[in-house]
């Protein structure tokens, strides 16, 4: 484990990326204008990307605290935030994504957030990222509170985590095996070790949406995620619920003729995208959760 006697800071950003040259500038400009007045440190972990995004990440080496690049080859976005912390010197460490926008106050609010529980995250905001059609069929335009997806414990996205070095170490941090997921994998994980979650509403991320078909194989992989962390989460107490997985299902094949409507074609995308991975996983791994 590394020495951070000497060296340590107050918290550590880390921020996987790949092939995020169209919209990693925002971020890191978004993050040269934190309010947090302690000491901290940037490190993208850039996992194997061919666009120019490390060429672009080397122009704000001035402007940002400590920016470290590490140049990575592709394992993932959970191997990149592992081998990315564990070369960092925070005392606490928060993520955020390159395609992403944080608000002024987030490191701050996230910081507080941590002195009193081992997690923290703050909301999620869709509005000033994505246009209308792609968030509108939503009850709201994000969440100003922790979701209870799955009926269990709550999850916290990578976009918008921070946790304590001490509990990251205590659960060996982010499950490398999982494309999509260790983010909820490792946020339950700390909180079946005891850990708490502390929800800081000034943490605000500004969360970048997929669009077209790019967000339906997003929703397939996420609906496929789903499976495998009932695999591992169902001894836990995580409920299988298949009444209202089968009424997802005919929701998503009754809701066909919805793609050709702008105003419900999201709602329609995501819903069927999951579900088809869903149940895709189901069977490949002979564990039905719908």
């Amino acid at each position: 484990m590394t020495d951070r006697s000497t060296s340590a800071v107050d918290v550590s950003v880390i921020i996987p990326t790949f092939n995020a040259a169209a919209t990693i500038a925002e971020q890191l400009e978004a993050l040269a204008s934190q309010t947090f007045s302690g000491t901290w440190e940037a490190i993208v972990a850039d996992d194997g990307s061919t666009d120019g995004t490390a060429e672009i990440v080397a122009q704000w080496v001035d402007r940002l605290p400590s920016l470290t690049i590490l140049r990575l080859t592709s394992g993932g976005g959970a191997q990149a935030r592992n081998v990315a912390t564990r070369a960092s010197n925070g005392r606490f460490v928060a993520h955020c994504d390159s395609d992403d926008v944080v608000s002024p106050n987030w490191l701050a609010a996230l910081v507080n957030a941590l002195q009193d529980n081992e997690l923290a995250t703050g909301p999620i905001d869709l509005t000033l990222l994505n246009p209308y059609r792609l968030y509108s069929w939503r009850r709201a335009p994000g969440w100003q509170e922790l979701p209870l997806w799955m009926g269990y414990a709550r999850p916290i996205m990578g976009c918008n985590l921070a946790v304590r070095r001490e509990a990251f170490d205590q659960v060996g941090g982010f499950d490398a095996e999982l494309m999509s997921g260790s983010d909820f994998d490792f946020s339950w994980r700390v909180q079946l070790a005891g850990g708490t979650v502390g929800f800081a509403a000034d943490a605000v991320v500004h969360w970048r949406l997929r669009r077209g078909w790019s967000h339906f194989r997003r929703s397939v992989v996420y609906g496929a995620a789903q499976v495998e962390l009932f695999r591992r989460f169902h001894s836990h107490g995580m409920p299988r619920r298949p009444l209202m997985g089968v009424c997802r299902v005919i929701g998503a094949v009754l809701g066909v003729p919805l793609v050709l409507v702008p105003k419900y074609r999201y709602a329609w995308i995501t819903l069927t995208g999951q579900e088809l991975g869903r149940i895709n996983a189901s069977v490949r791994t002979r564990t039905l959760f719908l």
